[in-house]
């Protein structure tokens, strides 16, 4: 970390409010810092995860209701080996009408990949 000499590793990250936010996890805890809060250390490590079955941009079907909605993967993240993917719940071009995130995270068996 940019303040610190603590380290960590990447389980994730997403798109939000114009910018790559990326989910450190540090000292048991997962922090969401953009790229200029931290620095890579490039660093790899062996790892047993799996890989995720979609990838960011990816374009996916996701059933908000009475009929399937196309979304972008928009982030992408690591829960206790599982992942978790970012799509908007609603779509972008509403206006904003509370300060609640439109982000919701799904796994993959609620997301059909669209072949485009």
């Amino acid at each position: 970390m940019s303040i610190s000499d603590l380290s960590g590793y990447c389980c994730g990250v997403q798109w939000e409010k114009q910018e790559w936010i990326y989910a450190i996890v540090c000292q048991n805890e997962t922090l969401y810092l953009p790229e200029q809060e931290f620095h890579p250390t490039n660093v790899l490590e062996k790892s047993t995860v799996s890989s995720p079955a979609f990838e960011l941009g990816d374009i996916v079907e996701v059933d908000f209701g009475e009929q399937p909605t196309r979304r972008i993967i928009q982030g992408i993240f690591s829960l206790k080996d599982n992942w978790l993917y970012g799509v908007e719940w609603h779509s972008p071009i509403l206006e904003e009408v509370s300060a609640q995130s439109r982000t919701i995270w799904l796994a993959d068996v609620d997301l059909v990949n669209v072949s485009v």
